[in-house]
């Protein structure tokens, strides 16, 4: 069987693999030049410190067994770190505390009130049989079982915001409830941190095209499904792409955006390989140089992200260096900024208000399938979500035709 897969990200190139595994004609076609979507390096510019920076610091979880089954396929198994969940949190007066899923760990976290740092093993464990309201935020549904409004700001939305891309007080509560059921409450494992250590474009996008070969057509928009010479279809672009492709109104989705700010310092400020800040725009920054290996002969190569805020989409490039600079320096020490670059993504997730509804993998042609991490496949919009949408896009497909894809 002939198969197009309109749209190279992970989940176009996770349903590619799925049926060549399966034995079946396939063709990728990218309108980028490059593989991979949202999970991309930046082209390098002079100047830039090695490796050049990813359009943002991607991480994921242990419970993400798909994502790392894609990575290991794509022959990059060991270009990641797996650590236990730490998660260094610097507050406003400098102070470290670090989230890690143990009491004691919980007990020590002093950027809480002890009688705030003692109720959250117990709202913890109220998430495991804890039922949604119509409407409800997941800081709604927090509150509802006992957390306070500072353990919300200052311990759950640490979590949250990077997982979700969206604050507790802005996320469905169902999404919330289940990332913590998922990640913390499952088997131990799923807590962990998965970090890339290698540059995004070569892990993912790259590695896949090194794999797929001459089935990938890069530079190539499609304007019609009918324009495609195939049997099958795997629509696996984003939202509105998808809408024009398959003759469907827009969903109603809303977009959630990625700010990322790339720094290079004379000195060392982080001592982690990656810290939450409280009270800043800069929500997590990551020891780039430490995690890839490619530490610069002087200071320190830092990434920051800032997870679901539109209005730093508003600010020029400039003004935002400083901005983020100055909050850093101001948090860590005094440095002087030898280099920077600013990467924006404002279409990086879809942002899971309450009462969002996402469409399925099912089209109103039984032989073209919907993918994309923003998809309904019962996760957040995550690389996973997205790896999970191909893989289903594909059994869809050949459900129809009595095939199976090989597990």
């Amino acid at each position: 069987m002939k198969v197009a897969v309109v749209g190279g990200g992970l989940a176009g190139l996770a349903a590619a693999l799925d049926l060549v595994d399966a034995g079946h004609a396939v063709t990728v076609h990218e309108a980028r030049p490059t593989l991979g979507g949202a999970v991309q390096t930046l082209p390098e510019r002079e100047g830039d410190p090695e490796p050049p920076p990813d359009n943002g610091q991607h991480i994921g979880l242990g419970c993400f067994t798909e994502y790392v089954r894609f990575l290991e396929r794509v022959g990059e198994g060991g270009s990641f770190l797996r650590t236990r969940l730490g998660l260094p949190v610097i507050g406003e007066d400098g102070r470290v505390a670090t989230i890690a899923p143990s009491f004691p760990a919980l007990l020590r976290y002093g950027h809480l009130p002890l009688r705030d740092r003692l109720r959250i093993p117990l709202v913890t464990a109220r998430c495991r049989n804890a039922q949604a309201r119509p409407g409800e935020t997941f800081g709604q549904l927090l509150r509802r079982l006992g957390a306070s409004d500072a353990a919300v700001a200052r311990f759950w939305d640490v979590f949250i915001r990077p997982a979700l891309n969206l604050p507790a007080d802005g996320v469905d509560a169902d999404a919330g409830l289940f990332t913590v059921r998922t990640a913390l409450l499952g088997p131990r494992p799923n807590s962990d941190v998965i970090l890339p250590t290698r540059p995004l474009g070569w892990m993912h996008g790259d590695a896949a095209g090194r794999v797929l070969g001459d089935r990938v057509r890069l530079d190539q928009r499609v304007e019609s499904l009918n324009e495609l010479d195939a049997d099958a279809i795997v629509v696996a672009v984003p939202p509105r792409e998808s809408a024009r492709l398959l003759g469907e109104p827009e969903p109603a989705l809303e977009d959630s955006p990625i700010v990322s700010v790339h720094l290079w310092f004379d000195r060392q400020l982080l001592e982690q390989p990656l810290a939450g800040l409280l009270g800043s725009d800069a929500h997590w920054v990551f020891d780039r140089g430490a995690l890839t290996g490619s530490r610069p002969d002087r200071g320190q190569y830092l990434t920051v992200v800032s997870s679901g805020v539109p209005e730093l989409l508003e600010v020029r490039g400039r003004e935002l260096v400083e901005r983020i600079a100055a909050q850093l320096t101001e948090r860590l020490g005094e440095a002087e900024l030898l280099w920077s670059r600013v990467s924006r993504e404002p279409y990086a997730t879809v942002a899971l208000r309450p009462g969002v509804r996402r469409p399925g993998v099912e089209t109103a042609r039984p032989n073209v399938a919907r993918a994309g991490a923003w998809t309904d496949t019962g996760w957040p919009a995550t690389m996973e979500s997205a790896i999970r949408s191909g893989r289903r896009a594909v059994q869809h497909i050949l459900s129809s035709t009595s095939a199976r894809v090989t597990a």
